[in-house]
């Protein structure tokens, strides 16, 4: 409760920040004034102009009928939907004012009519029905629908208006003739009020997708649909050519004016006219977008790559530019590809040295030290391990009858096989010495059952290396030792060549135990056997005179290992391995007998 408590006021200034409180006293101002006017009769003062009303009328007109144009331009472009219905918007906007102007008394035509009373809020309340049509997020399918019905759409509102004007000019109709003030006043109320409800609904609508996609042109449609639900009210209560009636003409004319300085605003910052509407678009479209600028700045960090390669100098900007025309991307937008092109080029190289660098190092270490830098000093800490020590008996002479590159790629099968089951075990492979591997478990990551997890990889890597072997008599098999017990485990060498690695009795037990083992053999030290004890099958050896120890040591060979299915059925008893990292659980303790040779 704490959090969301703390949350709350900081989402609420982000609301009402000061640029929010200016641009809200803005546009209440034309409501402050129309009031004004309205509570104070004396000022509002007559003019009536027909030639500059005609003008005024007909000069938005005109500023609809280019937003219309470049709105739906975009739509085609971008088969939007939402696009489509904004420029119906300015499309029924820009015809009905058209109409009204040429309603104009004294004029075209001679005397007041109902057409010129009528047209205006006919018109700015049909647009305000595509506008809030348009706010909404429209799926796929549903966007689809929509396009389907342009023809209809557009061919509906175009006859609509020509009809209305044929009508007007035929003379004797309802257009033709004036309308009471008392029942225009009623008229004017309903639609003003209809008006007022679509365009505030509206304007809801856009101001969610300006909060998840701010942009200039979004906040003046915003603002448009405001002064132009303001229009309405001031429709609705002014007097015919006094200034509270003009108020609501020039709020009409300071609306769509808006949307078109606004989009001249985003013309100068990206200098594309194909791009001003982008951020009215439908989600569908912009993830588009972002689909194709991901497959530009992949094309063109191919083609950094594949220049490079060859040797070729070519400047970044001039691949971008290039690119921009295949893509529709301004000047601007290229440039930030080219930037962005540049740094993803430079991390892939990043990678590929990391890559490279990992490929000496086990993957624990080389992710320990990208995470801990200092981890790379020299020196170390005592931690208790698991020792797993591998050699090939039999390699010498394997080797004095073979070609050196047979002995390589013999070495490579072998531990192209083994070391991908270590690692799965979480192992880290600390060293490789000539046919011999060693490995340890419980370091650099701290692994609870690191003798479960280094007995599992030796049975199960010994398995692997005599089905390799089954098909090549002469191949040497591993003899395996693992210990567990305190070591130093660290960096040791230089400043400037060091590796990581474990020193300690429990290290040169691990190398001890595996010379004493026989081929395909795994024997265990003491501890690793009490460690395994309850989940492994473990035969007594006796106890080995080991160099470099004062006294014998009790050893063990690993025969099996308890083994459960993921999924918590019957446990199995084989020589293979689970590698599926997770704790095993502790079945009856099984020790075989010593077998008499």
């Amino acid at each position: 409760m704490t959090a969301r408590t703390s949350d709350q006021p900081g989402s609420w200034a982000r609301m009402v920040s000061p640029r929010s409180l200016i641009w809200v006293f803005h546009v209440a101002l034309p409501v402050i004034g129309l009031w004004l006017l309205v509570a104070q009769p004396q000022l509002d003062l007559v003019w009536e102009d027909h030639v500059a009303h005609f003008w005024l009328v007909l000069v938005t007109a005109a500023i609809n009928v280019g937003l219309a144009f470049l709105v739906g331009q975009a739509a085609y472009n971008r088969d939007d939907a939402r696009l489509y219905l904004v420029s119906l918007a300015f499309l029924s906007a820009a015809g009905f004012f058209s109409l009204h102007a040429l309603a104009t008394p004294a004029v075209i035509l001679t005397g007041p009519n109902a057409g010129f009373v009528v047209a205006t809020p006919v018109g700015v309340v049909l647009a305000g029905l595509f506008a809030l049509a348009s706010s909404i997020e429209y799926t796929p399918a549903q966007a689809a629908r929509i396009l389907r019905l342009r023809p209809l759409l557009t061919g509906g509102l175009v006859v609509l208006i020509a009809a209305w004007q044929l009508v007007a000019l035929a003379g004797a109709t309802l257009l033709n003739e004036p309308i009471p003030a008392d029942e225009a006043q009623g008229s004017l109320r309903v639609l003003a009020l209809a008006g007022v409800l679509t365009y505030a609904a509206a304007a809801i609508g856009y101001f969610h997708l300006y909060r998840r996609r701010p942009s200039v042109v979004l906040l003046g449609v915003i603002t448009a649909f405001v002064l132009l639900a303001e229009s309405l009210i001031a429709l609705a209560a002014a007097r015919s050519w006094h200034a509270s009636w003009w108020e609501w003409h020039v709020l009409m004319t300071l609306a769509f004016g808006f949307v078109a300085y606004s989009a001249h605003v985003q013309y100068r910052r990206e200098g594309r006219v194909t791009s001003l509407f982008r951020a009215l678009s439908l989600e569908e479209t912009v993830r588009q977008l972002r689909e194709e600028y991901a497959a530009a700045l992949q094309r063109l960090v191919g083609t950094l790559e594949e220049a490079r390669e060859s040797g070729r100098t070519t400047p970044t900007p001039v691949l971008a530019s290039r690119l921009s025309g295949s893509f529709d991307l301004t000047e601007g937008q290229a440039e930030v590809l080219a930037e962005a092109a540049e740094a993803v080029a430079a991390e892939r190289r990043e990678v590929r040295r990391l890559g490279l660098f990992r490929r000496y190092l086990s993957p624990e270490v080389a992710a320990a030290l990208l995470e801990d830098p200092s981890q790379a000093a020299l020196g170390g800490s005592t931690v208790e391990i698991s020792v797993l020590f591998a050699d090939l008996r039999g390699f010498t002479p394997f080797s004095e009858r073979s070609q050196p590159a047979e002995v390589v790629a013999f070495l490579n099968t072998y531990f192209g096989a083994v070391v991908p089951i270590i690692l799965r075990e979480g192992g880290t492979i600390v060293q490789f010495i000539g046919d011999a591997i060693m490995a340890i478990f419980n370091a650099p990551v701290r692994q609870p059952d690191h003798p479960v997890r280094a007995a599992r990889a030796a049975l199960a890597f010994q398995a692997r290396t005599r089905e390799l072997a089954a098909d090549h008599a002469d191949w040497p098999l591993f003899r395996v030792g693992i210990a567990t017990g305190p070591a130093v485990v660290g960096n040791v060498g230089s400043d400037e060549v060091r590796s990581y690695s474990a020193i300690g009795d429990t290290v040169n037990l691990a190398a001890r135990l595996q010379t004493s083992a026989q081929v395909g053999q795994v024997v265990v030290s003491p501890a690793t056997a009490a460690a395994l004890v309850s989940r492994a099958t473990l035969r007594p050896i006796g106890a080995l005179a080991l160099k470099g120890k004062s006294a014998p040591v009790e050893a063990y060979e690993l025969v099996a290992i308890q083994a459960v299915d993921p999924m918590g059925e019957d446990a199995r008893t084989d020589g293979a391995a689970s590698t599926d990292g997770a704790p095993l659980p502790q079945p009856t303790a099984t020790i075989a007998p010593t077998q008499t040779e």
